[in-house]
């Protein structure tokens, strides 16, 4: 009997483990199957197995591997990792995220072949996008709305830029926000460019530089208003947001790159002729606020010559060149667009001071083009005031040269423009001009020199205007004689005697800031390895422009004796007939050298 107590207790455990186990803890083979072929389907499906954990270290990797993938264009592998990335984080407002996401899917489509039309495409993409903004984000969402216009520019699809602008327009979400007027300025800017872009372009150059020269102006200007930390407008009754889109990015789909350029524009080093005719009399005047809505385009005086300035302006301030015929030039002032852009782009003045600067290159081409040159050169005027900015001190100076040029208000301009900028080699060039016409002291030039080889490594037209200067201050100074008698004597019937000069030195090279100047250049221009650097290079090539140049002013700052002056003299010297300009100048300066300071 107790055996067979103990057999039946035995039993029941058995049967009590058996009934722990459930069916749902054994998976079927069918089921392992399907769930392989919807990982290999839906690759995202990956990111929901497993501990959380794992899955945000996965979404935290994804953007970087994205990256790195665009960056070595390796397209089909991007195209894969975004379409995890944007299952992922479909849920996510963040407008970076967006940003990163959308600006790859353009970048992936773009590289890929379709039957489709690409702008269309394009045109679904930015609606995608701009559905997937929050409304919190407002900047950000003016700000992909504008892309999107542009594009519609860009691809000449006028009726969707317009309907688009005119709903940018209507929109509340985004009334007050300050870059609103900008945007809508730039916009029919942009559009009134396009229509008008056979009257406006140069008659000198063919249509694909001029069109490029056209986008560069109306592009240079956006680069400082494109702000990511807020949104732009919303465009909820036109925005389908589609998850499919979002999931997929292989889908034959094509996109051309942003409208808006990071490239900084630049200023044009060529110099203009001194026969270029200077207008001194503006024919317009600054009109009030009230004015302006009424001078807009009724009325517009043509005048040929300040049309002809105009198709003589610097290409980076006015790429655009205005008509000379007079019922051509109304054409285009009185176009709508013309006179909303206008509109906005004074509006946008009122703006802070971000804003206002970013408006204020396309406003000055457009009061340029209407007649207004007083009130272009008082709003650059007022900017300059306002903002601590090399562009309104270049517009202030290109539109000097053509319609104010005084001397001493030119050179102030380029001053301020060289302590903003000193790295500005064509502003420096400029008042190197206006020093050999007599328009500008040396006492300054030299100053704006040494700012500039504080900033940058000059070129040897610099070097060797510096050389110019120390020699000019040296020959002109007041020399101090004294007379010597050899013997001793006082005899003053027969007194003999050497006369002695001594040249002092100038007072400017004696103050602090210029002896730090020679320190910092003691390491940064003249030092050991630098002249190791220059000689090797002058063998190879042969050219001793450059170092002859430097060792000129060498000698003048540390003395005949200094180890960059003599190496350089021995290597002239030994160059034979080679060089025997460059040995002769550098043996002039070296002669008449003064060793301002010494540092040994």
């Amino acid at each position: 009997m107790v055996e067979t107590e103990e057999k039946s207790e035995k039993l029941e455990k058995i049967k009590a483990k058996r009934r722990r186990v459930n069916s749902s803890d054994i998976v079927s083979d069918t089921q392992k199957y399907k769930r392989i072929q919807r990982c290999i389907a839906k690759p995202s499906y990956l990111l929901s197995l497993g501990p959380k954990s794992s899955r945000s270290e996965y979404l935290n990797r994804l953007p970087g591997l994205l990256r790195e993938l665009l960056r070595k264009r390796y397209w089909n592998d991007a195209s894969r990792v975004l379409s995890v990335l944007m299952r992922g984080t479909i849920k996510d407002p963040c407008p970076k995220m967006n940003r990163l996401k959308y600006e790859a899917h353009i970048q992936i489509v773009s590289h890929l072949e379709t039957k489709k039309n690409k702008a269309d495409e394009i045109g679904r993409i930015y609606d995608t996008w701009i559905g997937q903004i929050g409304k919190q984000h407002k900047e950000e969402r003016l700000l992909v709305w504008f892309e999107q216009i542009c594009h519609f520019i860009d691809h000449e699809m006028n009726s969707e830029a317009y309907s688009a602008a005119i709903s940018l327009m209507q929109n509340r979400d985004f009334a007050m926000l300050p870059r609103a007027n900008l945007f809508i300025g730039i916009t029919f800017y942009k559009m009134w460019c396009s229509k008008f872009l056979k009257e406006l372009q140069p008659e000198d150059v063919d249509d694909n530089e001029s069109e490029s020269n056209v986008s560069e102006s109306r592009s240079g200007s956006l680069v400082e208003c494109s702000g990511r930390d807020e949104s732009v407008c919303s465009m909820a009754s036109e925005v389908s947001a589609r998850k499919d889109s979002e999931t997929s990015v292989m889908n034959n789909k094509k996109v051309s790159h942003l409208s808006i350029s990071d490239s900084e524009t630049k200023m044009d080093t060529k110099e203009k002729a001194k026969s270029t005719p200077h207008f001194t009399t503006p024919p317009q005047h600054y009109a009030t606020s009230e004015e302006n809505e009424a001078s807009l385009g009724d009325g517009v005086e043509f005048d040929p010559t300040v049309i002809d300035i105009l198709g003589d302006m610097d290409p980076w301030l006015l790429p655009l060149k205005p008509p000379s015929d007079p019922d051509c030039y109304r054409k285009i002032v009185d176009d709508s667009y013309f006179k909303e852009a206008l509109k906005h782009m004074r509006q946008t003045l009122q703006s802070p001071r971000h804003v206002s600067l970013a408006a204020l290159h396309p406003l000055v081409q457009l009061l340029l083009i209407g007649g207004h040159v007083d009130e272009a050169m008082k709003v650059v005027e007022e900017m300059c005031n306002k903002v601590h900015d090399v562009k309104p001190f270049r517009i202030k100076a290109l539109m000097m040269e053509k319609f104010h040029r005084n001397s001493d208000m030119l050179a102030k301009c380029y001053e301020d423009i060289l302590k903003i900028d000193p790295c500005c080699v064509t502003t420096l060039k400029k008042v190197i001009g206006m020093c050999i016409e007599d328009e500008y002291s040396r006492e300054s030039l030299i100053e704006m020199i040494a700012l500039h080889v504080e900033a940058s490594f000059p070129e040897p037209e610099i070097w060797k205007e510096l050389a110019s200067c120390f020699s000019h201050f040296f020959e002109n100074l007041d020399e101090d004689r004294l007379s010597v008698c050899l013997d001793g004597s006082e005899d003053k019937k027969n007194p003999q005697t050497y006369s002695v000069r001594y040249n002092p030195t100038p007072k400017m090279f004696t103050n602090t800031s210029w002896t730090l100047r020679a320190k910092c250049w003691l390491n940064r221009h003249f030092s050991p390895e630098m002249l190791e650097t220059e000689t090797k290079n002058s063998i190879l090539t042969g050219d001793w422009e450059m170092m002859t140049y430097k060792a000129a002013c060498a000698s003048h700052i540390y003395g005949r004796e200094f180890g960059y002056v003599t190496k350089v003299y021995a290597l002239l010297k030994s160059s034979g007939n080679n060089n025997r300009e460059f040995f002769k100048f550098l043996r002039e300066h070296r002669v008449n050298g003064n060793n301002i300071y010494n540092f040994e």
